[in-house]
């Protein structure tokens, strides 16, 4: 009874290592059955001529390929009846069909999450492979954060075979697989964007030397014994010498008020190149607009789009400007507030 248990175990083994080395072409031929009959399941039944018919969108550019494929899947399946593409004449709409790449694909999933654009009309995909990346940077400028996603990103791009033929179940993974590419950029753009912030790691590191020279301002030995906190007056001559050659000066590590500074710095940045950003799209949508000869939209959407924009953000960026460039270091005191202004303007009043 032993002996026909063991010859049972072992012919079991033998059967499931034979299995093993066929059982991933296996699972690939069954997927592929399965997607043919799916498809099959689409197609109409043409019972007089026993036949099924198909109708569906191509690209032009493909069409040669398209019969290309047709004449080798009747060769190679041996049919004595060929399968016959013909084009149709139709007034419908023909879908949006934007032609991606590994690099690409992840770009235009964020621009469909937003709205997919109308036929022939203008893809801002590409526009979004730089300027996406480039905002998230002024954002979150740091060279040390930016190099630990470029180093993330770049081991994902060097192993995406091995990732691709695992087929990870990991939704979160499977997201950041798929933003492989977005991410590098992100943290190489970051990398940009911190060296000009001088921030690693929340650190800043002095390359230059310093601008500012605290002996300018005469502090006596018994104050900087006794005092935690002192300021350092640019007005003062001496204190301040020249701009940091490159990027914000290091001493404003040691600086209390340097998040508050530096997030307002950050802020207006990030309010002017969003603005060009929006003023872009808005481009874009003009160039839609006059090729479909869409006069409705251009005067009952695009007109005030633009007028709104240019009324809010566009003003905003006129005081930051005129902040900086009209109240010096002497002034500063009496420098306004832009968000009160700009509260202050919806809500009618003013201060004084």
């Amino acid at each position: 009874m032993q002996a026909v248990l063991n010859q049972t175990e072992d012919h079991r083994k033998l059967v499931l290592s034979q299995v093993a080395v066929d059982i991933r072409v296996w699972f690939i031929k069954v997927r592929k059955i399965k997607a043919i009959y799916h498809t099959l399941n689409l197609f109409n039944v043409n019972i007089a001529e026993k036949c099924l018919i198909a109708e569906c969108w191509c690209p032009v550019v493909d069409i040669d390929r398209i019969q290309l494929a047709l004449r080798r899947g009747t060769e190679l399946s041996g049919s004595s009846v060929p399968s016959i593409m013909q084009q149709m004449q139709t007034k419908e709409n023909p879908p949006t069909y934007n032609q991606t790449d590994k690099f690409t694909s992840g770009f235009q999933a964020i621009i469909d999450a937003f709205g997919v654009s109308n036929y022939r009309e203008v893809n801002p995909a590409p526009f979004t492979i730089i300027t996406f990346p480039f905002l998230f940077a002024v954002m979150f400028g740091d060279m040390g954060h930016g190099l630990l996603m470029f180093l993330f990103a770049l081991y994902l791009v060097l192993s995406e075979r091995k990732f691709l033929a695992k087929k990870p179940e990991n939704e979160i993974f499977e997201m950041m697989f798929d933003g492989r590419y977005l991410i590098l950029l992100m943290g190489i753009f970051s990398m940009y964007t911190g060296f000009l912030y001088n921030e690693c790691f929340s650190r800043s590191i002095n390359i230059f030397g310093t601008a500012w020279n605290v002996s300018a301002m005469n502090y006596s030995n018994q104050t900087l014994y006794t005092t935690t906190t002192l300021t350092l007056d640019p007005n003062k001559y001496g204190v301040f010498r020249d701009p940091y050659p490159y990027g914000i000066d290091p001493i404003w590590q040691s600086a209390t008020n340097k998040i508050t500074v530096q997030n307002s710095y950050k802020m207006k940045n990030a309010v002017i190149m969003g603005l060009f950003q929006m003023v872009f799209g808005l481009v874009l949508a003009l160039y839609n607009h006059r090729y479909n000869k869409d006069n409705l939209a251009l005067f009952c959407e695009w007109i005030p789009q633009l007028l709104f924009l240019m009324a809010l953000i566009g003003y905003l960026c006129i005081l930051i400007f005129y902040k900086w460039a009209y109240w010096s270091v002497a002034q500063s005191n009496a420098a306004p507030s832009l968000l009160i202004g700009l509260i202050n303007m919806f809500m009618f009043t003013k201060t004084i």
